[in-house]
Formats: C-alpha cells, structure tokens, sequence
C-alpha cells in the first residue's frame, strides 16, 4: 500500500470515528463541539466570597455539556446559561454538576462547593434516584445537603425535577415529595417541571434530545425560572 493510500485510510478512519462519537450525546466530543467558548464567566470564575457568588450542585443536567477538561461553559447547563447572562442575578463561582450522581454522591460534594464560599447554592438532586429506583434516603439527604450550605452561612434553593420520557409517574410523585419537604425544611423551591412537561409527563416538544437531559432551549428556559426566583 503506497503513503498516500494509507494516509487517506488513516483520514477517512478518524473521520468515521469522530462521526460515529457525535451519535453519543454526553460523550467527549459531542461535548466538546457543543461548548460555548464565549461564556467568560466559567473560563474566567470570579474569586471565592464574591459579592453575588453562587454555585451549583447537581448531575449532568445541571453539568449539561459543561466540558471540565477546558473549563468551558455550556448552552445545555441551565446555570452556565443563568450565571453567564449579562444581565445575570448571580456571580459564577463554579458549576459542580457530576453526571450519573445521586443524591448521597452530591452530599459528599458539598463541603467543596462551599470552599468557593457562595451566597447562594443551588441545588438539582433526585433524577438519578429515580432512575435507579432509590429515593428512600433522597429526602434525609437533601436535608442534611440545605443544613450543610446553612450552616455556612449561604441560602439554599433547590428544584423540582424536570420531566423524563422514561420514568414520568415517577418524576411526578418525587416532585410531590419534595414539594412537601420544602414546606417542612422551608427552604426555596423552584419549579423545573412545569415549564418543559407535557401533560403526560414527558418533556414538551423541544424542550430535551433525549428525553432526560434538557436542550439548548430546555436549559434557556430552566435558567429563567431561576432568574425570576431571584427577582
């Protein structure tokens, strides 16, 4: 086989890798191809203890396509969305969405979230539960996730869970939950449900790709809701 046979063997193999790695939504990749540069807060994060600093804990739907390795924001993270306006109610001090975690995991994370010494500390915890069917401890766990950002002198908020093609019943009767535990533990709740369900309980049209993880316009819409709770 002559250089220039193999060179282009070698391109067109690269070239159906990179195409075949598009076909994951969450894998490298497409999450690099899919960050947004421009979001200079998250490249440029403002010092811990900034006026107006504020965190977020959570899964890859708070993470979206956040793509650690550069550091570089993303349009399908509702708080890099919220936190990189220019008109934003909160300073970016950092994004600790994990893909994957339940709400245990994210409890072992607070503590490094609150070294950034937030104001604020929002909180999406539950979907993975659900997902795996584990939610009898999820309650005990975000009580001791809000006692934790209080007791460092920072105001929790957390949310409801968005919808989900695969477990809509399910989603719904933990957001009932939870909105009962709010009550009880008084602590801001926002509602990430309503704005991107259908009436069966599944993402509205547009609103996700995959029917867990909200889309560019999903994300758009979850950091509204966050902005109009901020007044």
């Amino acid at each position: 086989m002559t250089r220039g046979r193999i060179v282009l063997l070698v391109g067109g193999l690269l070239v159906a890798a990179l195409v075949a790695s598009l076909a994951f939504p969450h894998g490298p990749t497409r999450r690099l191809l899919s960050a947004v540069a421009h979001y200079e807060c998250v490249l440029s994060p403002a010092d811990a203890g900034a006026a107006g600093g504020a965190v977020a804990l959570g899964d890859s739907i708070t993470a979206g396509d956040h793509f650690e390795a550069l550091d570089i924001g993303a349009d399908t993270s509702w708080f890099d969305v919220l936190a990189c306006r220019d008109d934003s109610p909160v300073t970016y001090l950092g994004n600790h969405g994990v893909p994957g975690e339940e709400s245990g995991e994210i409890l072992a994370r607070v503590d490094a979230a609150l070294a950034r010494e937030p104001g604020r500390v929002f909180v999406l915890a539950g979907t993975n539960d659900v997902r795996e069917g584990r939610t009898s401890g999820s309650l005990d766990d975000l009580t001791a996730i809000a006692t934790a950002i209080r007791a460092a002198g920072a105001e929790p908020l957390f949310a409801t869970l968005p919808p989900s093609d695969a477990f809509p019943a399910e989603t719904a009767a933990f957001n009932e939950e939870l909105l009962a535990w709010a009550g009880r533990e008084e602590v801001e709740l926002l509602d990430f449900w309503t704005p991107l369900a259908d009436e069966d309980g599944t993402f509205a049209e547009g609103m996700s790709t995959d029917g867990t993880h909200p889309s560019a316009e999903g994300a758009a819409v979850l950091a509204d809701v966050a902005a109009a709770a901020l007044g």
